[in-house]
């Protein structure tokens, strides 16, 4: 599921997600994409994403 949710890919990228958002929760999930703990992980993320209407 990780290729729905947004990949940052260094450190510059991890400061603006969380630098240019003011009104929304920035959550960002460390891990590898082939970890079954962040597959299930992300999973969950993308399912608040999608019903927040905030995926991608």
């Amino acid at each position: 599921m990780s290729y729905m949710l947004p990949h940052l890919h260094n450190g510059w990228q991890v400061d603006q997600a969380i630098l240019s958002e003011e009104d929304r929760v920035v959550v960002i999930r460390f891990g590898h994409d082939w970890d079954p703990t962040c597959m299930k992980m992300d999973e969950v993320l993308y399912s608040i994403a999608e019903k927040q209407g905030v995926a991608s």
